[in-house]
């Protein structure tokens, strides 16, 4: 089981909106789980606040998930 930044979009009162999350994986790599709220930058020193936003930054390469009743579906809409 692994784990990394991914944008889930949720849906509320009809509209959409995005947000950042740590998503988890099985041992098949498959997303099983996201952190229930939205993640933050924090780091002990310059280096891993650096580290952290490199990896924010690479995973809007990566399809949306869908958040909620839909993960880990994917997003195929445009905003």
């Amino acid at each position: 089981m692994g784990w990394n930044h991914r944008i889930l979009a949720h849906k509320h009162k009809g509209k959409v909106y995005l947000s950042l999350h740590e998503v988890f994986y099985d041992k098949k790599g498959k997303p099983d789980g996201y952190t229930e709220n939205p993640i933050t930058v924090v780091g002990e020193d310059l280096k891993s606040i650096k580290w952290t936003l490199k990896k924010m930054k690479q995973c809007s390469k990566k399809p949306i998930l869908w958040a909620g009743k839909k993960f880990p579906k994917k997003f195929k809409n445009k905003i």
